[in-house]
Protein backbone atom coordinates (compact mmCIF):
# COMPACT_ATOMS: atom_id res chain seq x y z
CA UNK A 1 0.00 0.00 0.00
CA UNK A 2 0.95 3.75 -0.36
CA UNK A 3 1.03 6.82 2.58
CA UNK A 4 -1.90 5.58 5.14
CA UNK A 5 -3.19 7.07 8.57
CA UNK A 6 -3.14 5.37 11.71
CA UNK A 7 -7.12 5.57 11.28
CA UNK A 8 -6.79 3.84 8.10
CA UNK A 9 -5.40 0.50 9.84
CA UNK A 10 -7.66 1.34 12.94
CA UNK A 11 -11.48 1.02 10.52
CA UNK A 12 -10.32 -1.74 8.63
CA UNK A 13 -9.25 -3.81 11.96
CA UNK A 14 -11.36 -2.47 14.15
CA UNK A 15 -9.23 -1.52 16.59
CA UNK A 16 -8.80 1.88 18.67
CA UNK A 17 -5.82 4.42 17.39
CA UNK A 18 -3.48 4.00 20.39
CA UNK A 19 -2.50 0.04 19.98
CA UNK A 20 -2.08 1.03 15.77
CA UNK A 21 0.27 3.83 16.37
CA UNK A 22 2.63 1.92 19.13
CA UNK A 23 2.58 -1.15 16.73
CA UNK A 24 3.50 1.47 13.60
CA UNK A 25 6.25 3.16 16.46
CA UNK A 26 7.87 -0.34 16.60
CA UNK A 27 7.97 -0.22 12.55
CA UNK A 28 9.51 2.79 12.55
CA UNK A 29 12.60 1.52 15.28
CA UNK A 30 13.04 -1.60 13.12
CA UNK A 31 13.38 1.01 9.93
CA UNK A 32 10.16 -1.12 8.08
CA UNK A 33 8.04 2.04 8.21
CA UNK A 34 8.65 5.61 7.68
CA UNK A 35 6.68 8.44 9.05
CA UNK A 36 5.82 11.50 7.92
CA UNK A 37 3.44 13.41 5.69
CA UNK A 38 3.54 12.61 2.27
CA UNK A 39 0.15 13.09 0.46
CA UNK A 40 -1.31 16.27 -0.46
CA UNK A 41 -4.08 18.11 1.39
CA UNK A 42 -2.46 17.71 4.93
CA UNK A 43 -3.29 14.71 6.81
CA UNK A 44 -1.19 15.16 9.38
CA UNK A 45 0.74 12.12 10.41
CA UNK A 46 1.25 9.28 7.78
CA UNK A 47 3.10 6.08 7.38
CA UNK A 48 4.28 4.19 4.70
CA UNK A 49 6.60 0.63 3.71
CA UNK A 50 10.03 1.78 3.58
CA UNK A 51 10.70 -0.16 0.38
CA UNK A 52 7.05 1.46 -0.81
CA UNK A 53 8.40 4.91 -0.39
CA UNK A 54 11.60 4.05 -1.91
CA UNK A 55 9.87 2.76 -4.85
CA UNK A 56 7.29 5.71 -5.31
CA UNK A 57 10.09 7.99 -5.51
CA UNK A 58 12.08 6.15 -7.64
CA UNK A 59 9.15 6.29 -9.99
CA UNK A 60 8.40 9.49 -9.62
CA UNK A 61 11.47 11.05 -10.49
CA UNK A 62 12.09 8.63 -13.43
CA UNK A 63 8.57 10.44 -14.93
CA UNK A 64 9.88 13.97 -13.78
CA UNK A 65 12.76 12.90 -16.00
CA UNK A 66 11.07 12.00 -19.18
CA UNK A 67 9.17 15.05 -19.24
CA UNK A 68 12.57 17.19 -19.62
CA UNK A 69 13.39 18.21 -23.03
CA UNK A 70 17.14 19.35 -23.78
CA UNK A 71 16.86 23.08 -24.94
CA UNK A 72 19.38 24.35 -27.04
CA UNK A 73 22.53 25.99 -25.06
CA UNK A 74 21.28 29.57 -26.69
CA UNK A 75 18.76 29.18 -24.46
CA UNK A 76 21.69 28.40 -21.33
CA UNK A 77 22.98 31.82 -22.65
CA UNK A 78 19.92 33.74 -22.36
CA UNK A 79 18.93 32.48 -19.42
CA UNK A 80 22.07 33.40 -16.81
CA UNK A 81 21.76 37.03 -17.15
CA UNK A 82 18.15 36.58 -16.08
CA UNK A 83 19.15 34.50 -12.99
CA UNK A 84 21.55 36.86 -12.04
CA UNK A 85 19.15 39.77 -12.06
CA UNK A 86 21.29 41.70 -14.87
CA UNK A 87 18.12 42.71 -17.12
CA UNK A 88 16.65 44.09 -13.24
CA UNK A 89 18.85 45.45 -11.83
CA UNK A 90 18.96 45.52 -7.44
CA UNK A 91 19.27 48.62 -5.24
CA UNK A 92 21.01 49.86 -2.05
CA UNK A 93 22.97 47.83 0.40
CA UNK A 94 20.17 45.29 0.99
CA UNK A 95 20.44 43.92 -3.04
CA UNK A 96 24.18 44.38 -2.74
CA UNK A 97 24.03 41.82 0.01
CA UNK A 98 21.59 39.65 -2.16
CA UNK A 99 24.30 39.70 -5.00
CA UNK A 100 26.93 38.52 -3.11
CA UNK A 101 24.98 36.32 -1.45
CA UNK A 102 24.72 34.37 -4.85
CA UNK A 103 28.40 35.44 -6.28
CA UNK A 104 30.10 34.25 -3.10
CA UNK A 105 33.07 31.82 -2.82
CA UNK A 106 33.39 32.56 -7.27
CA UNK A 107 36.80 33.84 -7.76
CA UNK A 108 36.18 37.03 -9.80
CA UNK A 109 38.94 39.43 -10.50
CA UNK A 110 39.50 42.70 -8.55
CA UNK A 111 39.89 45.03 -11.67
CA UNK A 112 36.30 43.51 -12.49
CA UNK A 113 34.35 43.24 -9.78
CA UNK A 114 33.64 46.98 -8.90
CA UNK A 115 34.02 48.31 -12.45
CA UNK A 116 31.53 45.63 -14.46
CA UNK A 117 30.34 42.59 -12.07
CA UNK A 118 28.74 44.72 -9.42
CA UNK A 119 27.58 47.72 -11.35
CA UNK A 120 25.48 45.20 -13.40
CA UNK A 121 23.72 43.71 -10.65
CA UNK A 122 23.56 47.17 -8.72
CA UNK A 123 22.14 50.61 -9.70
CA UNK A 124 23.78 53.34 -9.13
CA UNK A 125 26.38 51.05 -7.48
CA UNK A 126 29.67 53.43 -5.59
CA UNK A 127 32.64 51.93 -3.90
CA UNK A 128 31.85 53.07 -0.52
CA UNK A 129 28.92 50.62 -0.87
CA UNK A 130 30.97 47.24 -0.76
CA UNK A 131 33.29 49.02 2.28
CA UNK A 132 30.62 49.75 4.42
CA UNK A 133 29.36 46.37 4.49
CA UNK A 134 32.82 45.22 5.00
CA UNK A 135 33.34 47.98 7.68
CA UNK A 136 30.19 46.60 9.18
CA UNK A 137 31.15 42.72 9.37
CA UNK A 138 28.65 41.56 6.68
CA UNK A 139 31.52 40.83 4.00
CA UNK A 140 34.67 39.05 3.59
CA UNK A 141 37.00 39.33 0.83
CA UNK A 142 39.33 36.09 0.43
CA UNK A 143 42.38 36.11 -2.55
CA UNK A 144 42.89 33.51 -4.83
CA UNK A 145 45.42 34.37 -6.65
CA UNK A 146 47.66 37.12 -8.63
CA UNK A 147 47.24 38.14 -12.07
CA UNK A 148 50.49 39.89 -12.20
CA UNK A 149 51.36 43.03 -10.41
CA UNK A 150 48.49 45.18 -10.31
CA UNK A 151 45.55 42.48 -10.43
CA UNK A 152 44.23 39.27 -8.92
CA UNK A 153 41.28 36.99 -8.41
CA UNK A 154 39.49 37.27 -5.31
CA UNK A 155 36.58 35.59 -3.38
CA UNK A 156 33.54 37.47 -1.45
CA UNK A 157 32.02 35.87 1.49
CA UNK A 158 29.18 36.60 3.89
CA UNK A 159 31.13 36.57 7.18
CA UNK A 160 28.50 34.05 8.88
CA UNK A 161 28.65 31.55 5.21
CA UNK A 162 32.50 32.26 5.34
CA UNK A 163 32.98 28.73 7.83
CA UNK A 164 31.00 26.62 5.30
CA UNK A 165 32.31 28.01 1.99
CA UNK A 166 36.20 29.26 2.49
CA UNK A 167 38.57 26.75 1.67
CA UNK A 168 39.70 23.81 3.70
CA UNK A 169 43.22 23.90 5.27
CA UNK A 170 44.45 20.96 3.10
CA UNK A 171 43.51 23.13 -0.44
CA UNK A 172 45.40 26.87 1.32
CA UNK A 173 48.30 27.49 -0.53
CA UNK A 174 51.39 28.03 1.89
CA UNK A 175 53.26 31.28 0.94
CA UNK A 176 56.88 31.16 0.45
CA UNK A 177 59.09 30.55 3.75
CA UNK A 178 60.68 33.35 4.12
CA UNK A 179 61.06 34.86 7.53
CA UNK A 180 59.21 38.34 6.79
CA UNK A 181 56.37 36.33 5.93
CA UNK A 182 56.10 34.18 8.84
CA UNK A 183 56.87 37.28 11.18
CA UNK A 184 53.71 39.27 9.60
CA UNK A 185 51.56 36.15 10.28
CA UNK A 186 52.80 35.70 13.83
CA UNK A 187 52.28 39.62 14.33
CA UNK A 188 49.11 39.72 13.18
CA UNK A 189 47.97 36.67 15.30
CA UNK A 190 49.50 37.75 18.23
CA UNK A 191 47.99 41.52 17.93
CA UNK A 192 45.43 41.16 15.61
CA UNK A 193 44.51 43.86 12.97
CA UNK A 194 46.78 46.06 12.57
CA UNK A 195 47.66 49.24 9.98
CA UNK A 196 50.39 48.86 7.36
CA UNK A 197 52.46 51.48 9.13
CA UNK A 198 52.06 49.27 12.39
CA UNK A 199 53.56 46.32 11.05
CA UNK A 200 56.20 48.30 9.03
CA UNK A 201 57.54 49.82 12.07
CA UNK A 202 57.43 46.84 14.16
CA UNK A 203 59.39 44.54 11.93
CA UNK A 204 61.86 47.32 10.97
CA UNK A 205 62.60 46.31 7.89
CA UNK A 206 62.00 48.04 4.44
CA UNK A 207 58.34 48.98 3.99
CA UNK A 208 58.81 47.65 0.04
CA UNK A 209 59.58 44.24 1.21
CA UNK A 210 56.64 44.19 3.99
CA UNK A 211 53.98 45.01 1.50
CA UNK A 212 55.47 41.96 -0.84
CA UNK A 213 55.62 40.07 1.79
CA UNK A 214 52.08 41.22 3.02
CA UNK A 215 50.85 40.21 -0.03
CA UNK A 216 52.37 37.24 -0.20
CA UNK A 217 49.95 35.74 2.37
CA UNK A 218 47.01 37.66 0.62
CA UNK A 219 46.91 36.10 -2.60
CA UNK A 220 47.55 32.89 -0.56
CA UNK A 221 44.67 32.92 1.26
CA UNK A 222 45.31 34.18 4.71
CA UNK A 223 44.87 37.92 5.13
CA UNK A 224 42.42 40.16 4.71
CA UNK A 225 41.64 44.10 4.88
CA UNK A 226 38.51 45.52 6.19
CA UNK A 227 37.67 47.55 3.11
CA UNK A 228 39.02 46.86 -0.90
CA UNK A 229 41.03 50.14 -1.12
CA UNK A 230 44.17 48.49 -1.14
CA UNK A 231 42.72 46.21 -4.35
CA UNK A 232 41.89 49.80 -5.78
CA UNK A 233 44.99 51.45 -5.57
CA UNK A 234 47.25 48.15 -6.31
CA UNK A 235 45.01 48.45 -9.78
CA UNK A 236 45.86 52.13 -10.53
CA UNK A 237 49.51 51.75 -9.70
CA UNK A 238 49.01 54.90 -7.27
CA UNK A 239 48.06 55.52 -2.96
CA UNK A 240 46.95 58.45 -1.09
CA UNK A 241 43.96 59.08 -2.11
CA UNK A 242 41.20 57.34 0.17
CA UNK A 243 37.34 57.08 -0.45
CA UNK A 244 35.22 57.39 2.32
CA UNK A 245 32.94 54.19 3.37
CA UNK A 246 29.47 55.69 2.89
CA UNK A 247 27.05 56.08 -0.27
CA UNK A 248 28.42 59.89 -0.79
CA UNK A 249 31.59 58.35 -2.13
CA UNK A 250 33.46 61.93 -1.10
CA UNK A 251 37.50 61.33 -1.21
CA UNK A 252 40.52 63.12 0.73
CA UNK A 253 44.24 63.13 0.17
CA UNK A 254 46.38 61.15 2.88
CA UNK A 255 48.75 63.25 5.05
CA UNK A 256 50.94 60.58 4.99
CA UNK A 257 52.96 60.83 2.40
CA UNK A 258 55.19 57.98 2.51
CA UNK A 259 51.89 55.34 1.77
CA UNK A 260 52.86 52.84 -0.50
CA UNK A 261 49.92 52.19 -3.14
CA UNK A 262 48.50 48.90 -1.83
CA UNK A 263 48.98 49.11 1.58
CA UNK A 264 46.06 51.46 2.88
CA UNK A 265 43.10 49.79 4.95
CA UNK A 266 43.47 47.59 8.33
CA UNK A 267 45.30 44.24 7.69
CA UNK A 268 43.90 41.03 9.63
CA UNK A 269 44.07 37.52 9.20
CA UNK A 270 41.62 34.97 8.04
CA UNK A 271 39.69 32.47 10.03
CA UNK A 272 41.81 29.15 9.43
CA UNK A 273 39.47 25.91 9.77
CA UNK A 274 39.58 24.41 13.22
CA UNK A 275 37.74 21.76 15.45
CA UNK A 276 34.98 24.33 15.75
CA UNK A 277 34.46 24.43 12.26
CA UNK A 278 31.33 22.60 10.08
CA UNK A 279 32.40 18.89 9.25
CA UNK A 280 33.48 17.95 5.90
CA UNK A 281 30.09 16.85 5.05
CA UNK A 282 28.15 19.70 5.94
CA UNK A 283 30.74 22.17 3.98
CA UNK A 284 30.62 19.83 0.87
CA UNK A 285 25.96 20.46 1.39
CA UNK A 286 26.84 24.05 1.19
CA UNK A 287 29.57 24.27 -1.78
CA UNK A 288 27.15 22.23 -4.05
CA UNK A 289 24.12 24.36 -2.68
CA UNK A 290 26.05 27.62 -3.73
CA UNK A 291 26.68 26.49 -6.93
CA UNK A 292 23.43 25.64 -7.78
CA UNK A 293 22.19 28.59 -6.70
CA UNK A 294 24.74 30.88 -8.34
CA UNK A 295 24.19 28.72 -11.73
CA UNK A 296 20.82 27.80 -12.18
CA UNK A 297 21.27 25.03 -13.82
CA UNK A 298 25.19 23.25 -12.40
CA UNK A 299 26.44 21.33 -15.22
CA UNK A 300 30.15 20.15 -14.70
CA UNK A 301 31.64 22.26 -17.33
CA UNK A 302 30.44 25.00 -15.26
CA UNK A 303 32.25 23.44 -11.59
CA UNK A 304 35.25 23.51 -13.33
CA UNK A 305 35.63 26.94 -13.09
CA UNK A 306 35.03 27.22 -9.59
CA UNK A 307 36.53 26.70 -6.61
CA UNK A 308 35.72 23.15 -6.02
CA UNK A 309 37.84 20.48 -4.49
CA UNK A 310 37.33 17.60 -6.01
CA UNK A 311 35.54 19.12 -8.91
CA UNK A 312 32.26 17.74 -9.95
CA UNK A 313 33.03 13.98 -9.30
CA UNK A 314 32.96 15.07 -5.20
CA UNK A 315 29.82 16.96 -5.85
CA UNK A 316 27.75 14.17 -7.42
CA UNK A 317 27.23 12.13 -4.22
CA UNK A 318 25.54 15.05 -2.13
CA UNK A 319 23.68 16.67 -5.67
CA UNK A 320 22.11 13.30 -5.94
CA UNK A 321 20.94 13.47 -2.22
CA UNK A 322 19.74 17.04 -2.54
CA UNK A 323 17.82 15.83 -5.58
CA UNK A 324 15.91 12.49 -3.56
CA UNK A 325 15.30 14.66 -1.31
CA UNK A 326 13.32 17.41 -3.95
CA UNK A 327 15.88 20.54 -3.14
CA UNK A 328 17.16 20.13 -7.03
CA UNK A 329 16.24 18.43 -9.83
CA UNK A 330 18.37 16.42 -12.01
CA UNK A 331 17.82 16.01 -15.60
CA UNK A 332 19.23 16.59 -19.33
CA UNK A 333 18.39 20.13 -19.68
CA UNK A 334 20.84 21.47 -21.56
CA UNK A 335 21.35 19.56 -24.98
CA UNK A 336 25.41 18.65 -24.83
CA UNK A 337 26.27 19.39 -21.78
CA UNK A 338 26.30 15.67 -20.06
CA UNK A 339 23.53 13.91 -18.79
CA UNK A 340 23.79 14.69 -15.16
CA UNK A 341 22.67 18.28 -14.49
CA UNK A 342 20.87 19.58 -11.96
CA UNK A 343 19.07 22.73 -11.76
CA UNK A 344 17.34 24.97 -8.93
CA UNK A 345 13.73 25.05 -8.26
CA UNK A 346 11.81 26.90 -10.46
CA UNK A 347 15.21 27.23 -12.60
CA UNK A 348 14.10 24.49 -15.36
CA UNK A 349 10.52 26.64 -15.97
CA UNK A 350 12.64 29.86 -16.77
CA UNK A 351 15.43 28.33 -18.59
CA UNK A 352 12.52 27.17 -21.03
CA UNK A 353 10.76 30.16 -21.20
CA UNK A 354 10.68 31.46 -24.58
CA UNK A 355 12.14 34.28 -25.99
CA UNK A 356 10.68 37.51 -25.42
CA UNK A 357 8.84 39.09 -28.08
CA UNK A 358 9.86 42.41 -28.68
CA UNK A 359 7.16 45.27 -30.29
CA UNK A 360 7.95 46.49 -33.84
CA UNK A 361 9.28 49.89 -32.86
CA UNK A 362 11.22 48.60 -30.12
CA UNK A 363 14.68 47.58 -30.67
CA UNK A 364 16.11 44.19 -28.71
CA UNK A 365 19.92 44.88 -27.58
CA UNK A 366 22.49 43.01 -26.24
CA UNK A 367 24.33 42.14 -23.01
CA UNK A 368 27.52 43.78 -22.14
CA UNK A 369 29.45 41.64 -19.38
CA UNK A 370 32.58 41.09 -18.31
CA UNK A 371 34.09 37.31 -19.83
CA UNK A 372 34.76 36.70 -16.16
CA UNK A 373 31.24 37.06 -15.12
CA UNK A 374 29.31 34.05 -13.85
CA UNK A 375 26.31 35.36 -15.84
CA UNK A 376 28.33 34.65 -19.09
CA UNK A 377 28.27 30.98 -19.79
CA UNK A 378 30.53 31.14 -22.48
CA UNK A 379 34.05 29.98 -21.67
CA UNK A 380 32.50 27.92 -18.86
CA UNK A 381 29.37 25.97 -19.12
CA UNK A 382 29.01 26.38 -22.79
CA UNK A 383 32.38 26.12 -25.14
CA UNK A 384 33.45 29.16 -26.97
CA UNK A 385 31.59 29.72 -30.64
CA UNK A 386 34.36 28.34 -33.94
CA UNK A 387 35.48 30.62 -36.36
CA UNK A 388 36.55 29.95 -40.01
CA UNK A 389 39.50 32.32 -39.33
CA UNK A 390 42.79 32.41 -37.67
CA UNK A 391 41.82 34.94 -35.55
CA UNK A 392 42.51 34.92 -31.93
CA UNK A 393 40.77 32.81 -29.30
CA UNK A 394 38.73 34.37 -26.80
CA UNK A 395 39.33 33.59 -23.32
CA UNK A 396 37.84 34.26 -19.71
CA UNK A 397 40.77 36.64 -18.94
CA UNK A 398 40.54 39.77 -16.52
CA UNK A 399 39.60 42.90 -18.49
CA UNK A 400 37.70 41.02 -21.73
CA UNK A 401 34.49 41.45 -22.03
CA UNK A 402 31.45 39.66 -24.25
CA UNK A 403 28.57 40.88 -26.29
CA UNK A 404 25.66 38.65 -26.08
CA UNK A 405 22.34 39.16 -28.19
CA UNK A 406 19.24 36.23 -27.91
CA UNK A 407 21.88 33.63 -26.73
CA UNK A 408 24.22 33.93 -28.85
CA UNK A 409 27.83 35.11 -28.93
CA UNK A 410 27.97 38.56 -31.06
CA UNK A 411 31.20 39.65 -29.99
CA UNK A 412 34.21 39.44 -27.54
CA UNK A 413 35.79 42.76 -26.79
CA UNK A 414 39.94 41.78 -25.51
CA UNK A 415 41.06 42.75 -22.48
CA UNK A 416 43.17 45.60 -23.69
CA UNK A 417 39.26 47.01 -24.40
CA UNK A 418 40.06 47.85 -28.25
CA UNK A 419 39.99 44.85 -30.10
CA UNK A 420 37.11 43.03 -31.32
CA UNK A 421 36.18 39.70 -32.44
CA UNK A 422 32.83 38.87 -33.82
CA UNK A 423 30.68 35.93 -33.87
CA UNK A 424 27.77 37.06 -36.05
CA UNK A 425 25.33 34.28 -37.72
CA UNK A 426 26.00 33.62 -41.77
CA UNK A 427 22.47 34.35 -42.39
CA UNK A 428 20.24 37.57 -43.09
CA UNK A 429 18.66 39.00 -41.83
CA UNK A 430 19.98 37.53 -38.29
CA UNK A 431 23.39 38.95 -38.79
CA UNK A 432 22.00 42.59 -39.57
CA UNK A 433 20.39 42.34 -36.52
CA UNK A 434 23.35 40.65 -34.19
CA UNK A 435 24.87 43.55 -35.95
CA UNK A 436 22.86 46.44 -35.22
CA UNK A 437 22.55 44.81 -31.50
CA UNK A 438 26.27 44.68 -31.04
CA UNK A 439 26.39 48.15 -31.66
CA UNK A 440 23.81 49.42 -29.69
CA UNK A 441 25.43 47.74 -26.94
CA UNK A 442 28.56 49.07 -27.01
CA UNK A 443 27.17 52.53 -27.16
CA UNK A 444 24.99 51.95 -23.77
CA UNK A 445 27.92 50.22 -22.18
CA UNK A 446 29.83 53.89 -22.76
CA UNK A 447 26.75 55.58 -20.82
CA UNK A 448 27.85 56.72 -17.41
CA UNK A 449 31.39 54.88 -18.11
CA UNK A 450 34.37 55.29 -19.36
CA UNK A 451 34.76 55.88 -23.00
CA UNK A 452 34.53 52.87 -25.82
CA UNK A 453 37.27 52.77 -28.03
CA UNK A 454 37.85 50.30 -30.95
CA UNK A 455 40.88 50.08 -33.39
CA UNK A 456 40.28 46.48 -34.80
CA UNK A 457 37.43 44.05 -35.70
CA UNK A 458 38.21 40.64 -36.42
CA UNK A 459 41.93 41.18 -36.84
CA UNK A 460 41.93 44.39 -39.16
CA UNK A 461 41.38 47.87 -39.08
CA UNK A 462 38.21 48.91 -37.78
CA UNK A 463 37.36 51.75 -40.86
CA UNK A 464 37.48 48.43 -43.35
CA UNK A 465 35.47 46.31 -41.29
CA UNK A 466 32.03 45.27 -42.04
CA UNK A 467 30.92 46.73 -38.33
CA UNK A 468 32.09 50.50 -39.40
CA UNK A 469 29.46 51.90 -40.79
CA UNK A 470 26.97 50.54 -38.38
CA UNK A 471 29.25 51.89 -35.38
CA UNK A 472 29.02 55.14 -37.12
CA UNK A 473 25.41 55.56 -37.71
CA UNK A 474 25.01 54.55 -33.44
CA UNK A 475 27.23 57.66 -32.95
CA UNK A 476 30.94 56.02 -32.84
CA UNK A 477 33.56 58.70 -34.05
CA UNK A 478 36.34 57.77 -36.48
CA UNK A 479 39.33 58.75 -34.81
CA UNK A 480 43.28 58.28 -35.65
CA UNK A 481 43.31 55.19 -33.05
CA UNK A 482 40.10 53.91 -33.83
CA UNK A 483 36.23 54.21 -33.54
CA UNK A 484 35.56 55.93 -30.33
CA UNK A 485 32.02 56.68 -28.34
CA UNK A 486 32.28 58.59 -25.25
CA UNK A 487 29.19 59.58 -23.47
CA UNK A 488 27.52 63.13 -24.01
CA UNK A 489 26.11 64.95 -21.27
CA UNK A 490 23.30 66.05 -23.55
CA UNK A 491 23.08 63.01 -25.72
CA UNK A 492 18.80 62.03 -25.60
CA UNK A 493 19.79 58.72 -24.14
CA UNK A 494 18.24 57.20 -21.40
CA UNK A 495 20.33 56.63 -18.47
CA UNK A 496 18.55 54.06 -16.93
CA UNK A 497 21.72 51.82 -16.04
CA UNK A 498 20.14 48.89 -17.60
CA UNK A 499 22.75 47.25 -20.07
CA UNK A 500 19.58 44.79 -21.36
CA UNK A 501 16.41 44.38 -20.76
CA UNK A 502 13.93 41.60 -21.11
CA UNK A 503 10.38 42.19 -21.77
CA UNK A 504 8.84 38.53 -21.63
Amino acid sequence: HGPFTASDIADRFSLGEAPVIAALDKLVERSRVVEGEFLPGGRGREWCDADVLRTLKRRSLARLRKQVEAVPAASLARFLPLWHGIDEPRRGLDGLLDAIEQLQGAPLPASTLESEILPARIQEYTQGDLDELCLAGEVIWRGVDSLGTTDGRIALYLADQYPLLAPAAADLKEPDAEPLVASIRQMLDERGALFFDEIARSLGAFPQDVLAALWQLVWAGHVTNDTLAPLRSLGRGRAGECRRAGRRGRTFRSRRLARLPGSEGRWSLLRQPGESWPSATERTIALASQLVARHGVLTKNAVSKELAPGGFAALYPVLKQMEEAGKVRRGYFVEGLGGAQFAAPGADDMLRRPPSTMDNDVIQTACVMAATDPASAFGAALPWPPRGDETGRPSRSSGARVIVFDGMLVGFISSGGNHLTTFFPPDEPARATATQALAEALVQSSIGGPPVLISKVDDQPVGASEVAATLRAAGFEPTSRGYLHRDKPNENMPRTGKRWRNRG
